[in-house]
């Protein structure tokens, strides 16, 4: 049992370390399946229940966030802890 959680854990801290040097951060909010093709890239794994685990591990230790976008959920590789700044809406007139 130590094991599986150990190569879990091995397993996270790669996929933490190439969202890092990818800059997932400037990516912005994306969809789940943007994280799971790259944790399959990443580990080349074919599993998508324990590709999915690893995300929701992501999520309960808060370095993904996660919010919704026009009745979409979406997420952000956030390990930094950066607030959002909410830009207003931009408003376009033609005259």
């Amino acid at each position: 049992m130590r094991n599986k959680s150990q190569y879990k854990n091995n397993i996270i801290d790669l996929v933490i370390l190439y969202f890092k040097y990818r800059n997932c951060y400037n990516q912005g909010f994306q969809k789940y399946y943007y994280f799971k093709n790259l944790i399959k890239h990443i580990t080349n794994l074919d599993d998508l229940t324990f590709i999915r685990r690893i995300f929701e591990e992501l999520l309960l230790k808060k370095i993904i966030e996660k919010k919704i976008i026009c009745s979409s959920v979406r997420y952000r590789f956030n390990p930094y802890r950066k607030e959002s700044i909410n830009s207003p809406p931009y408003i376009l007139t033609f005259n």
